[in-house]
């Protein structure tokens, strides 16, 4: 349920002599000076701060003993090599219990500021199928980006959080992972804690104590936000929707009066009712049935 976590607290000298001691921190320092400092590619001074890592995890230690830990904790757990397997809140326990262990942090009291919410899908089709029909997001076409570690992945940007979702299994077999099935990536990258405020989420410890309700209450919410033109339409169906395929047709109509978008948009769902087999709501039904199967 959990992947990447970004959380912060400002430690006193002696916790922050006692994680020197467990972990190796990096520093840079300006050789005509012999001041610590960070400099940018392009030259920019930046927070001096010293950098240490435990596998996947990044800490940046500041001089005032301010600290963010940074990583995904699924990859964490699986000692910072992969995260394709499934990962539910025993499991998140887990890694939570080894890191606490190797930091001498105690991390439940860490403030949250980021947090990936996310499930590992065996899709009803091949995830590409999915992915490359996946249009909009609450009229935000999807962008392609990528990233080390998740390759090609599609993102729409909102203020508070991102939708993100990607094949997870073809990123995986690129690396040499025999994988066996397709692995269909749904997640949530909430930015902005006030997303959370009905869950009352300030502190690592109340992100573990609500997240099985979070992960139900939002991944299958956002999913029916997805804008999908079912890649298993029948062909007379297809020729009455073919203008509806193109990402452009919604793009020209997403900055116009409600109106229009939502007629179009009803149009397409009620064409696509009975000459489908309803890919959005199988993935739907998946969704849910997996997040139970992590309780």
């Amino acid at each position: 349920m959990i992947d990447f976590i970004k959380l912060s607290s400002r430690l006193n000298s002696n916790q922050v002599a006692d994680l020197r001691s467990k972990i190796d921190f990096f520093e840079s320092i300006n050789g005509s000076t012999g001041e610590p400092e960070k400099i940018l590619a392009n030259g920019k001074k930046v927070s001096y701060r010293s950098i240490g890592w435990t596998k996947n995890m990044k800490l940046e230690l500041f001089p005032n003993g301010y600290l963010e830990l940074a990583g995904s904790l699924h990859k964490y757990y699986n000692d910072g090599k992969h995260n394709y397997n499934q990962f539910g809140k025993k499991e998140a326990e887990i890694a939570l219990k080894r890191l606490i262990e190797v930091t001498g942090l105690e991390l439940l009291f860490f403030k949250v500021d980021s947090v990936e919410v996310g499930v590992n899908l065996i899709p009803p089709i091949p995830s590409d199928d999915i992915i490359n029909n996946a249009l909009m997001y609450k009229r935000k076409p999807f962008e392609t980006k990528y990233c080390t570690d998740e390759g090609n992945y599609r993102q729409a940007t909102l203020s508070e959080y991102w939708v993100k979702f990607y094949n997870k299994r073809l990123h995986y077999e690129i690396q040499g992972y025999d994988i066996g099935h397709e692995i269909l990536r749904f997640e949530l990258k909430i930015n902005k804690m006030r997303m959370l405020a009905k869950y009352r989420v300030f502190t690592l410890e109340d992100l573990m104590d609500n997240i099985e309700q979070i992960a139900r209450d939002l991944l299958p919410k956002a999913w029916k936000g997805v804008l999908l033109y079912d890649p298993t339409m029948n062909k007379q169906t297809k020729e009455k929707t073919i203008k509806y395929a193109n990402v452009n047709f919604w793009r020209g109509i997403a900055g116009k009066k409600n109106r229009s978008y939502n007629y179009h948009h009803r149009k397409l769902y009620r064409l696509m009712e009975g000459n489908t087999c309803a890919i959005q709501a199988q993935v739907k039904d998946l969704m849910l049935e997996t997040l139970d199967g992590l309780v």
